[in-house]
């Protein structure tokens, strides 16, 4: 692949952002009459284009923290992508320096932020509330961590927090209310088709969290706990539509984090990876599922 293809590709991204970022704005409008007209059948249209386009939007979030995007103010839209998927943008900005350094430790603030829990009871709930309830129940841990650490409490700002409250407002409220004018939704109605969007959209994006890091702690250097980083390989249905709902963000995970000075996301199989590169497919995934469930977890020593 060559450099001019590489910068056409990566100023596409900036202008495919923008895009998703007005039809997630339709789609929140629509939703509560999608919902109100069809109940439970409206969670297909949750999935899709819902969750598909949540997806993205964080695929997009993340990439613009890293600031991969040509084009665009990364940390402005780092901001509003936040915002639009009803995240706090200081709690990622704080914790996501430590997933890339800490990487598959039980010092990754991010992915464990209360630690090694060494009460098996309390590990198993952890484990079953985390599954279950994805980033929403991550994030809500994070916070109340972050306001209790030593160092990262004075980080935190409170004043950026309420600002936070107000764009998710006249964003979420702004788009409920204009729906409810328009469309003659109620708030129940739109309160619950948001919720389940968030939750689905929550629950899918940690699961792939879960596949390239869940209940994995690997001993060794930088280098070699990155590559113990998981990947999902492409080798049945069930595979392929997770990579397709999730854009493709867990099938060279382990690549962003060897070389995260790389844009690499739009360029699938463009990298050669490693021959000792980690692949599970999804039969392989659920056992991990039941070994948290269960509170087992195996120290990995790759020499």
């Amino acid at each position: 692949m060559t450099a001019i293809n590489n910068i056409s590709i990566k100023n596409k991204q900036s202008v495919n952002l923008v895009i998703t970022l007005f039809v997630w704005l339709l789609y929140l409008f629509f939703l509560p009459y999608i919902y109100a007209s069809f109940h439970i059948f409206s969670i297909l249209f949750m999935l899709f284009p819902g969750v598909y386009l949540l997806c993205l939007l964080a695929q997009f979030m993340h990439e613009c923290w890293h600031e991969y995007l040509p084009g665009i103010d990364n940390k402005l839209f780092y901001l509003i992508l936040s915002w639009v998927i009803f995240l706090e943008p200081q709690i990622f900005n704080i914790v996501h320096p430590y997933h890339h350094s800490q990487v598959n430790t039980y010092k990754d603030i991010e992915f464990h932020p209360l630690g090694e829990i060494k009460n098996k009871p309390l590990r198993i709930i952890y484990n079953f509330l985390e599954i279950c309830f994805g980033n929403i129940f991550v994030i809500l841990v994070t916070s109340f961590k972050i306001s209790r650490h030593p160092t990262l409490k004075h980080v935190y700002s409170y004043k950026k927090f309420i600002v936070s409250i107000l764009m998710w407002i006249i964003i979420w409220g702004g788009i409920g209310y204009t729906s409810h004018l328009i469309l003659g939704v109620s708030t129940s109605q739109i309160v619950i088709s948001y919720f389940l969007t968030c939750w689905m959209g929550s629950f899918m994006v940690h699961h792939c969290e879960l596949i390239e890091h869940g209940n994995l702690i690997v001993e060794g250097d930088l280098k070699e706990r990155n590559l113990q980083t998981r990947n999902l390989k492409p080798c049945g249905i069930i595979e392929r539509f997770f990579l397709f709902i999730t854009h493709n963000h867990c099938l060279e995970h382990s690549l962003h984090h060897s070389m995260s000075n790389l844009y690499t996301r739009p360029f699938p199989q463009a990298y050669v990876l490693p021959e000792k590169t980690v692949y599970i497919s999804f039969g392989e995934y659920l056992v991990i599922l039941k070994d948290m469930l269960t509170g087992k977890c195996v120290v990995v020593n790759p020499k």
